[in-house]
């Protein structure tokens, strides 16, 4: 094996440098639409009014930039940028002294205001036509979780400015087909509660969507709740028209199951099972982007 490196030409020895890249989806819904025209603006609102939202305690973030090259396709491709943004009026500690920063110190830290600190940079791809937004989880050690983009978008989606325009957006996770089977996998399941969002998917029958849709407007209500309850000493059964419920929350809203297993009670929530999409790239060989674009399915879910 001595002489097997001889025959390798110099330079075209390179070990592959494989990063990790996953991918989650969102649904969003406006309603009333007229078109892909009104998630194209609804989009290209937020941006343009450079809008931040709070992920979770002190990060926040924004949609950084807009790529509108696919437009035409019914893509809209952006980032979304995540960062550290710092009370105005917080507590400042001397870890040298080991007390707080007094008035004087603090007076010397000069931080411009357009300027935040440890930032993240996640890609997103907009499906005007399916409403499906195909948003980048994890980069680079840094991780953008589906629990965080649906509160950042749904915080965007609800500020006053966005709303005024468009209404509120119903926006929904995603959630992977097995997630039902995982939340009726318990012993026994004393409760059922599934959340739809407007408008939803036909369930039952064909103008199942209008007849909710209708309904919702008639008690202006955003959402509406179908609970199952057990027998005394029964555990529920799912049968096939609970079965189409829950497959039309899986992408318009959510199931939450409660019951027992060999641990005791729990309660169990679709929404921690989203659509996951994972792959690895060589940074050599593709880029970021291309990375997670071929993560999107032909198909949407």
């Amino acid at each position: 094996f001595a002489g097997i490196p001889d025959l390798i030409p110099q330079g075209e020895l390179r070990v592959a440098r494989n990063l990790k890249i996953t991918a989650s989806i969102l649904n969003i819904r406006l309603h009333p639409h007229t078109g892909k025209d009104t998630y194209e603006n609804w989009i290209s609102s937020i941006y343009r009014q450079k809008k931040i939202a709070q992920i979770h305690g002190d990060r926040h973030g924004m949609i950084s930039m807009i790529d509108r090259r696919f437009q035409s396709k019914g893509l809209i491709d952006g980032i979304i940028t995540t960062f550290v943004k710092l009370e105005d009026n917080g507590n400042w500690f001397n870890a040298e002294k080991l007390e707080k920063a007094t008035e004087a110190q603090i007076s010397e830290i000069q931080i411009p205001s357009n300027l935040y600190p440890n930032s993240a940079a996640f890609f997103f791809r907009f499906d005007t036509d399916t409403h499906r937004l195909y948003f980048q989880t994890y980069s680079r050690g840094k991780y953008f979780t589906p629990s965080s983009a649906l509160k950042f978008f749904r915080a965007l989606a609800a500020d006053l400015s966005i709303t005024t325009e468009f209404n509120e957006a119903s926006i929904s996770l995603i959630q992977d087909k097995s997630s039902m089977d995982r939340l009726f996998d318990l012993d026994v399941i004393k409760k059922v509660v599934i959340k739809f969002e407007r408008p939803n998917s036909d369930v039952f029958d064909d103008d199942f969507e209008n007849k909710i849709e209708e309904h919702l407007n008639e008690t202006e209500s955003q959402e509406m709740e179908i609970s199952y309850k057990a027998q005394r000493g029964k555990s529920i059964i799912r049968d096939d028209d609970m079965k189409k419920l829950l497959e039309a929350a899986q992408t318009n809203g959510s199931a939450r199951v409660t019951g027992r297993d060999e641990r005791g009670a729990v309660t169990l929530n679709s929404q921690h099972y989203p659509k996951e999409f994972h792959d690895k790239f060589d940074p050599e060989e593709m880029t970021e982007r291309t990375a997670f674009i071929r993560l999107i399915p032909a198909t949407p879910p």
